[in-house]
């Protein structure tokens, strides 16, 4: 099974850390959720992620939060790897 590594994206060129905190308002700002509910139901999966958590991939509400975390460059289909980084290209 495939693990996010930061290796992995320094390879492909887009070695972005992001915070945990950041992920909430990076969802709103990219317009890829409405309101601010639905931004935390999103980082709830993300943190849930973090802490080992294996999701049904089948189950409809995990394909919508897996599409929403997608956006910013995160999969919660894949085993979390100790580290958080984003594939958004690094604004200087």
């Amino acid at each position: 099974m495939e693990v996010h590594t930061y290796l992995d994206y320094l390879k492909r060129g887009y070695p972005v850390p992001i915070r945990l905190l950041e992920i909430q308002p990076l969802l709103l700002e990219k317009g890829i959720v409405k309101s601010f509910s639905a931004a935390n139901a999103t980082l709830v999966y993300a943190i849930q992620w973090m802490e080992g958590v294996e999701f049904d991939l089948s189950k409809s509400a995990v394909k919508v939060h897996r599409a929403r975390l997608r956006k910013i460059g995160l999969d919660i289909g894949k085993p979390f790897a100790g580290e958080i980084v984003s594939l958004q290209k690094q604004q200087i």
